[in-house]
């Protein structure tokens, strides 16, 4: 019910009621001890699944709805890359609400949201992620986040990344992830609740471990790891990060 109703508030028709749903929650919140960079709200703490009584030190903002992996990928993009400095082509797959609305609103970056369904007020193209609708080399940066996971070809959609990225340009990817293992998949599991079970959700396909690298390379990319356990301590207090949420910034070669 609580997914219903989220896909729901997302749905373009119903932005204004979202973003004041959004604004009054975030008075609600309003403080100091936490800050989300994505929307720059100073907040007294962040809350649980969307929720507005119970908190979580890692939670959802208040203000924006963005997603401690949202906040930590904002945080890498303004130090690691280009994001505000050159004009940039720039393609998010299945736009989370808060962190494509921040990336629209910046004048240097021609933005493209692609997802199967048009799900949400920043999705500007309807496509498959395995058989992308845009040509190629046509973007400087592609971000694609806990997407791949759901994907059951995912090496067909790593080389459409790699396509649609011009040469020179790069692409940044974030999946559940353990590192102390290799990708767990089995094509056998499809009832839902298995899925639960095995894959930690129900519409994941599997659990990806420390050879994502491989296959990232495998489509092309040069790849680099990001551990997020090489956060300060005091900076995953301050923005509400998480520990496991590692980012793949993949280049391709010129």
């Amino acid at each position: 019910m609580k997914r219903r109703l989220g896909r729901l508030l997302r749905h373009p028709s119903l932005a204004f009621v979202t973003h004041m749903a959004l604004w009054l929650r975030g008075l609600l919140y309003r403080g100091s001890r936490y800050h989300c960079p994505v929307c720059g709200a100073g907040l007294r703490a962040f809350v649980y699944k969307r929720g507005l009584l119970k908190t979580s030190p890692d939670g959802y903002c208040p203000r924006c709805d963005a997603k401690a992996r949202h906040r930590r990928i904002w945080l890498w993009l303004e130090e690691n890359t280009n994001l505000r400095k050159d004009e940039l082509r720039l393609l998010e797959v299945a736009p989370w609400w808060s962190l494509s609305r921040r990336l629209r609103s910046l004048p240097n970056v021609r933005f493209q949201g692609v997802d199967r369904e048009r799900a949400g007020p920043n999705v500007t193209l309807v496509g498959d992620v395995i058989a992308l609708p845009l040509e190629a080399g046509s973007f400087d940066a592609v971000l694609c986040i806990h997407v791949l996971e759901h994907v059951e070809d995912d090496r067909r959609a790593l080389a459409e990344l790699y396509r649609v990225v011009r040469p020179g340009g790069w692409a940044l990817v974030s999946v559940p992830i353990r590192l102390d293992q290799d990708t767990y998949e089995d094509p056998s599991i499809t009832d839902p609740a298995e899925r639960q079970v095995a894959f930690g959700e129900r519409s994941h396909v599997r659990w990806y471990g420390r050879d994502l690298a491989d296959r990232l390379t495998a489509a092309g990319f040069e790849v680099e790891l990001h551990l997020a356990s090489a956060i300060p301590d005091e900076t995953c207090k301050r923005f509400g990060l998480r520990r496991d949420e590692n980012l793949f910034h993949c280049r391709k070669p010129a």
